[in-house]
């Protein structure tokens, strides 16, 4: 397939597919890379599935190579047409674009580009964008404010240099340079939005420094739970809490520092809207065209009625057709086995 390249890079990195127009690989239909529809007013993209961290708590694993063998890179221009397509599939009932990645969304290297691109389409009056801040400097925060950016939902999960490094995985990890752009966002036009993850056991007493420390720069901080997938990068060290005690940790925090913790999308003027139309349900059964190795091991990405299908314990070659049972659709991801 000449238009699906495959790069090598560095050693453990086994390669980079660089999706372009010319590949015809549908951007719906995956859970890592391209356009996601969650039935409300905002969408996500996925440019890249590249990161430079390797958190201990990661619910993607991203930096895995293990377990992760490809990265992933859309070509700017397609992934634009696939943005307006998804909004003109939902009647055009959406406002937001939320720019994230299963890595590090200021990893794509036409982050400026796509930006500014998506400030020209007239229904999207909020564009917001996932960073763990690494990569932002003084310059890079300015020209994103240029280009449009309205929010970053920074990830900052302790206030001490040694277990930040620790927890996000890298000696690299400059705490006091993070400090120093979550100051610069916030004194741009941008708004800033800290997301620690709370790590019960852990961080406990790290959340109530990082809300201290929202509340010196008059920001949001939206607080995340810790979630278990089956395969994210599991901290053995956690130990895990529901929902409801969750919320009422949540709660007791908010008594305590006098500030608004409890956030949902109607904060982030996120609305309900039309969701894309699925092509198949679950048990439909169909021919797919392999197109591309999967974002895990024994996976294939396929193709069918313009949707990427993602077909588990396959290892059948790209070009090749076969049948598959549709297994789930949720969100309009598409998930299958051969049959």
């Amino acid at each position: 397939m000449k238009s699906l390249q495959i790069l090598k890079e560095e050693p453990k990195l086994q390669g980079l597919i660089k999706i372009t127009r010319e590949s015809q690989i549908p951007l719906l239909g995956l859970i890592h890379i391209g356009v996601l529809d969650r039935g409300s007013s905002l969408l996500q993209v996925r440019a890249s599935t590249a990161c430079n961290m390797k958190c201990t708590f990661c619910s993607t694993a991203a930096n895995s190579y293990d377990m992760h063998p490809y990265n992933y890179e859309v070509e700017l221009n397609y992934l634009l047409e696939w943005i307006k397509e998804v909004m003109r599939l939902k009647d055009n009932q959406v406002n937001q674009i939320n720019i994230d990645s299963v890595g590090e969304p200021t990893a794509y290297s036409n982050i400026l580009e796509l930006l500014k691109e998506v400030r020209k389409i007239p229904e999207i009056k909020i564009i917001t964008m996932q960073s763990n801040g690494t990569l932002l400097t003084k310059d890079k925060i300015k020209a994103l404010e240029e280009a449009g950016l309205n929010r970053i939902n920074l990830s900052v999960h302790s206030l001490i240099s040694d277990q930040s490094k620790e927890l996000f995985g890298k000696e690299n990890y400059n705490l006091e340079k993070i400090k120093e752009t979550c100051k610069l966002i916030n004194n741009s036009k941008i708004e800033l939005n800290l997301t620690p993850v709370y790590l019960l056991g852990i961080n406990d007493a790290q959340i109530d420094l990082l809300i201290e420390f929202a509340k010196e720069l008059n920001c949001r901080i939206s607080i995340q739970k810790y979630e278990i997938y089956k395969y994210s990068r599991k901290d053995k060290r956690v130990k895990e809490q529901n929902w409801f005690k969750f919320y009422r940790r949540l709660g007791e925090l908010e008594k305590k520092h006098n500030y608004k913790l409890k956030l949902g999308p109607t904060d982030f003027k996120i609305e309900r809207s039309k969701r894309v139309p699925l092509v198949f349900q679950r048990g439909d059964i169909t021919t797919a065209e392999i197109i591309m190795p999967g974002w895990m091991k024994n996976e294939m990405i396929a193709k069918s009625n313009n949707r990427a299908i993602t077909i588990v314990d396959c290892n059948y070659k790209i070009g090749d057709k076969i049948k598959v049972k549709i297994l789930e659709t949720r969100d309009s991801i598409y998930i299958a086995k051969k049959i």
